[in-house]
């Protein structure tokens, strides 16, 4: 075994000094689309056949170093890929992409549809589909005889913030809202002992007279109130349940019918075929590792196998004797694509599946330096940072997103996760870390949530679906594509970004299902892997915590990704 790993280790050497001779021509380019000849953004330039690839930056300039005989394949959000050679060609390259028609012809004709398929509430248009659940509840403690009306006592409320001025109009959004972009956010839902009313009723509401104030501001606010709870409920008791303000305009019921649940679990592996399936066969007779490896060395030689999911499947496979073979393979893989960005994050993804955090904690590290501009690396670094004892470098680094002092970075986009992680750090470890200059509402010593549920992609542009099911068979859908979350995949592609945070409280008791749908049949040589994290009792002392990570592109049909008790 020692001798196998000194070769594989010269191994690496000498083809990373081929690599280095061969790969030597630097060229440089500007994608644009057409006709208008507007540089394109994050456009993603490839060398085909290899996990070499770089992105635009902001216009649309990119450099490469390549061989004589390489072709590159740009692809970019909503536009055809292209696949040119950079055979003799030595000027900056000028290449320009066609919008895909299909797409665009998609999006006008969902415009002509939003009109069936959308309400208006009041609050912007939203989908009938929009059903899910719950969040944190606040008390009337937050009222004092000093509060003029509802809006001064929102502003003194944590995970609130009101945009505007008691001098003009105002508007309460959820902090979950903060990182949408300006277009798509959605003010909160008021409810006034039980009657939906229009937000600018907290203006003429008198604090003195209320009983209760609770917030639902994650997934149950859609399952329980439909639309109208997208961007969460502000649920307020009064001491006299006939005092909801006269005139105010009482919206129509938009509870979503027909989502009832009737398919049952769905097996995630009975019907599913690895693209590696031919490969494992052949190693399966082997009952000796070293016999299995020294085949595998063989197989990987092979063009077809320089894909990634052949990797990821045989760490897998190579595992079954033990943690140090899987662990291996990966570092193959690492060594080939330590500067790609995706499959940097799918290695570390796997990592953490299997425990190995110390490592994920480096493959991060050398994440950021490769992309400093990504603003959910520096999270996933202080997130793993914290798992593995780094308490105060967590906390730094959770202040620096908080703060916004990291140059160059904006964390708005995903402050809410962040706010949540930092209060679960401090909540848990607040004697291991220097809590000086935290503002208060993180210093809550009663933070928890009863269920959190975390979705990270290595790559923007896919596009999936997941399915929760409630205990009494409702289903709620949230989509991750080009048209139902355009926006979100623009601010994604900028910022570098890539994961979605749900909550569940207050909801209903018993067994939940989560299920997964891929939604893109062409992955390529490098498909986009999720990492699903369940956490129950987040933020308490009994927290528990499971991770799962998939190739999307192995469920085009969708399966039972999860089932869990709440």
């Amino acid at each position: 075994m020692k001798n196998r790993i000194i070769h594989a280790f010269l191994f690496v050497l000498l083809t990373m000094g081929l690599y280095a001779q061969e790969r030597n021509k630097s060229i440089t380019g500007i994608v644009s689309s057409a006709p208008e000849n507007a540089p394109i953004a994050n456009a993603l330039v490839t060398i085909k056949g290899t996990f070499i690839e770089t992105e635009t930056n902001a216009n649309g300039a990119f450099n490469l170093n390549v061989s004589p005989d390489d072709d590159l394949v740009i692809t970019a959000f909503l536009m055809e890929s292209k696949e040119i050679s950079v055979s003799g060609k030595n000027a900056p390259l000028s290449i320009q992409l066609d919008y895909n028609a299909e797409l665009l012809e998609a999006v006008s004709i969902r415009e002509k549809q939003e009109k069936k398929d959308y309400l208006e509430t009041g609050m912007g248009k939203q989908h009938r589909n929009g059903i899910g659940f719950s969040a944190d509840e606040m008390q009337e403690r937050f009222i004092s005889g000093a509060d003029v009306d509802m809006y001064t006592v929102a502003r003194k409320m944590p995970f609130l913030y009101v945009e505007g001025d008691q001098l003009g109009s105002q508007v309460v959004y959820s902090s979950r809202m903060r990182g949408a972009m300006r277009s798509s956010r959605v003010p909160m839902q008021v409810i006034v002992d039980g009657v939906p009313v229009e937000q600018n009723a907290l203006a003429i509401i008198n604090p003195n007279l209320i009983e209760n104030i609770t917030l639902l501001r994650s997934l149950a606010a859609t399952i329980r109130y439909g639309s109208i709870g997208v961007g969460g409920v502000m649920i307020i008791t009064t001491k006299n349940s006939g005092s909801a303000p006269r005139g105010s305009k009482v919206l129509p019921s938009l509870l979503v019918k027909g989502n009832n649940y009737q398919e049952g679990i769905l097996p995630i592996s009975e019907k599913i075929e690895m693209a590696t399936q031919g490969y494992i066969v052949q190693l399966k007779p082997y009952a000796n590792v070293e016999d299995a490896l020294n085949l595998y060395d063989e197989q990987r030689k092979q063009p077809e196998t320089y894909n990634l999911a052949y990797y990821i499947d045989m760490s897998s496979y190579f595992a079954r004797w033990g943690d140090t073979y899987g662990y291996q393979v990966l570092s193959d893989l690492y060594e080939q694509a330590n500067e790609n960005p995706r499959i940097l994050k799918t290695i570390a993804f796997i990592l953490e599946e299997r425990g190995h955090l110390v490592q994920a904690t480096y493959t991060l590290e050398q994440l950021v330096e490769l992309r400093p501009d990504y603003i959910q690396t520096y999270r996933d670094l202080a997130r793993l940072y914290a798992q593995t004892g780094k308490y105060n470098l967590a906390a730094t680094l959770y202040k620096q997103m908080v703060f916004n002092t990291v140059p160059n970075v904006d964390f708005e986009p995903i402050h809410p996760i962040i706010f949540n992680e930092f209060r679960n750090l401090i909540a848990n470890h607040k004697s291991k870390i220097d809590y000086k200059n935290i503002p208060n509402e993180f210093l809550s010593v009663n933070f928890k949530k009863d269920v959190r549920i975390v979705l990270e992609y290595t790559n923007p542009l896919a596009e999936f679906e997941v399915q929760f099911v409630s205990p009494d068979k409702k289903y709620y859908t949230w989509r991750h594509t080009y048209f139902e979350s355009k926006e979100l995949v623009e601010e994604e592609l900028s910022t570098g970004y890539a994961l979605k945070e749900f909550i569940i409280e207050d909801s209903g008791y018993g067994n939940w299902l989560v299920n997964v749908k891929s939604l893109n049949t062409t992955p390529g040589t490098n498909p986009t892997f999720l990492k699903y994290t369940l956490y129950q009792n987040y933020g308490l002392p009994n927290e528990k915590k499971e991770v799962k990570v998939l190739n999307l592109a192995q469920h085009t049909e969708k399966v039972t990704l999860d089932t869990f008790i709440y």
